[in-house]
């Protein structure tokens, strides 16, 4: 018998946009058989399986033989894989879909090569070759007005930049460098004089801030950059046109690596941007589920203690309840310290060249603010990557057990670039979960080893072996846009420790092949509080999966990342990518 194959059935079912069940499902004939191909459910009592039905309302119905599958529904259309691999559909645990709207939307300056859908930015590794390329994108505009926006600065692979040195380039253009970390920029004069920037007003903010914004040198960095320049800069920054061309590029670009679900932690939405958000991201064209969870340093700068908790609250009312397009119940998110990508980071022992870092928010600020949220039930996710972060927050975690215990806390460390074997073990007896971006390996650790950390530490980040081995809940993320948002490059990162300068770093530390690729599915979901519905092929659960053209347990593990993604399907809907 012949059926209708992958490549025809571009639209299978009429899909709900909600996870709110369906009375009857199993009963109704409107379902669907996805079979001819490996089915890799990602379930520990059946990790395959030969068919998947789906009902009409996008979930779940069925899940083993082809055989019963055809006996059972019988009346159902018929999807043949024809060989390809259908997986859980890919989570993208943590990206900024702010930022990689407009980071990839201008031009791309960068330590490595960035291939987006319309162009590819080459790799710029030293100084003169950066103000070269950068000095080639000034002349390149025609408008004499027009700001010159671009991204992927590092200092460390290309030296010293200041306002001086940008007015060398040009003392009339406003040109605004967004560092390869997203959390600092340098301008030029003429950009300090268009967009009014003056020390009256950064003294207005705090010590804390004045001590992060330089405008003598144009460097505006973490509270300097977050708190006083980004709200100054960001209708223009973030213009419409803009922003509304950058988040369709990456919707596309997320589809093509075969994510049908992320979540934005620490989410940075405008009032003029929330329309802009519901109307691309909310389409029926777009196939993911966009998430997000509310972040802590605003609402405490702006409230204090006594208002943060309400402030968090009020964020999450600015988009729907429900649907594609949501906060998540319960969330929040904090700033520990520094980017990892700037070298901000606190470690215990400082740094080969005597800087110590910088906090976001202060141990004392982020003492306070779990206080609040932990006794209120919410889960806390918090972005940390120096190990004296690590020790503070660990800490800090204990205190909050010992005065209000939790079970099933899912307390989250974001990034945990640098740490010890005895933090990991403390961070697994209080009940933490743990997201990982493995792209720090490959993208910083050979030359963090020269500069800043030295070998032993930058070689050693990202201990996943070890959180592993203690049998911690452990997802990845890409925190797109300081890694590709590219799930099968992250768990080939992860399995792998191979740098992009093609070495293979502290192989002990890596992570198991069936574990990275988890990470990127149904502990991603756990991540989230929502493996009852997403993560894994399983009765109940909704049908988004990942078709592939390559089974990932069976290639030669440096191929990971290499495997073709066909398409994905989302809540029971087909979608090819454009070939």
């Amino acid at each position: 018998m012949k059926y209708s194959t992958l490549s025809s059935s571009l639209m299978l079912l009429l899909a709900s946009t909600s996870f709110s069940a369906h009375a009857n499902e199993n009963k109704d004939p409107q379902t669907t058989i996805f079979y001819g191909g490996p089915v890799i459910t990602m379930e520990k009592s059946q990790p395959r399986a030969e068919a998947v039905v789906t009902s009409k309302y996008g979930k779940i119905v069925y899940v083993g033989s082809e055989k019963e599958a055809l006996k059972q529904y019988p009346n159902s259309k018929k999807v043949d894989l024809e060989d390809k691999v259908l997986m859980p559909g890919f989570i993208e645990q943590h990206l900024h879909p702010f930022l990689a709207a407009l980071t990839l939307n201008m031009p791309v300056i960068a330590p490595e090569e960035w291939q987006l859908p319309s162009k590819t930015w080459p790799a710029v590794t030293n100084h003169d070759d950066y103000i070269a390329a950068l000095t080639a994108q000034e002349k390149a505009l025609k408008d004499p007005n027009e700001v010159l926006w671009t991204w992927g600065f590092n200092n460390f692979f290309h030296g010293e930049l200041s306002r001086q040195e940008l007015d060398k380039i040009s003392k009339t253009r406003p040109i605004g460098v967004w560092h390869r970390s997203a959390h600092e920029f340098y301008v030029n004069s003429a950009f300090i004089e268009k967009f009014g920037l003056n020390q009256a007003d950064i003294d207005k903010l705090g010590k804390e801030v004045a001590d992060q914004a330089n405008l003598e040198k144009g460097h505006f960095l973490e509270g300097g950059a977050l708190i006083y320049l980004l709200p100054r800069i960001a209708p223009e920054l973030g213009s419409k046109e803009r922003f509304s061309a950058g988040l369709k590029q990456m919707v596309t670009m997320l589809h093509q690596k075969g994510i049908t679900a992320y979540n934005e932690p620490g989410a940075f939405i405008p009032d003029y941007m929330i329309d802009t958000y519901l109307d691309i991201l909310g389409s029926e064209s777009t196939p993911m589920y966009s998430f997000f969870t509310p972040e802590s340093k605003t609402p405490y700068f702006a409230k204090g203690k006594a208002g943060v908790l309400k402030e968090v609250e009020r964020i999450t009312t600015i988009l729907p309840e429900d649907g594609r397009v949501r906060f998540f119940d319960k969330q929040v998110k904090l700033l520990f310290d520094g980017a990892i990508i700037s070298q901000l980071m606190k470690m215990k022992d400082g740094y080969t060249d005597g800087h110590h870092g910088e906090w976001i928010q202060t141990p004392e600020d982020v003492e306070a603010i779990t206080k609040i949220f932990w006794e209120n039930d919410y889960q806390i996710l918090v972005h940390v990557n120096g190990d004296l972060g690590v020790e503070k927050l660990i800490k800090i975690l204990e205190k909050r057990q010992a005065e209000y215990p939790r079970e099933d806390h899912r307390f989250t460390i974001i990034h945990f670039a640098n740490s010890t074997d005895e933090q990991v073990e403390k961070l697994k007896s209080l009940g933490a979960i743990i997201s990982v971006n493995p792209y720090y390996v490959t993208g910083f650790s050979e030359k963090f080893g020269e500069v800043g950390l030295g070998k032993e530490r930058a070689h050693s980040m990202v201990r996943l072996a070890t959180i592993e081995k203690q049998g911690i809940p452990v997802s990845l993320h890409s925190d797109a846009p300081m890694a590709p948002s590219d799930p099968l490059l992250l768990a080939w990162s992860a399995a792998t420790r191979l740098t992009n300068e093609g070495n293979v770093i502290r192989p002990d530390l890596a992570l198991s092949r069936d574990a990275a690729l988890r990470g990127i599915t149904i502990e991603a979901a756990y991540s989230w509080g929502q493996e009852k519905t997403l993560g894994s092929i399983k009765t109940g659960k909704i049908a988004n999966f990942t078709v592939l053209e390559q089974d990932p347990y069976k290639v030669e593990i440096k191929t990971l990342k290499d495997i073709p993604i066909y398409g994905t399907v989302f809540e029971g809907n087909l979608f090819p990518l454009d070939k």
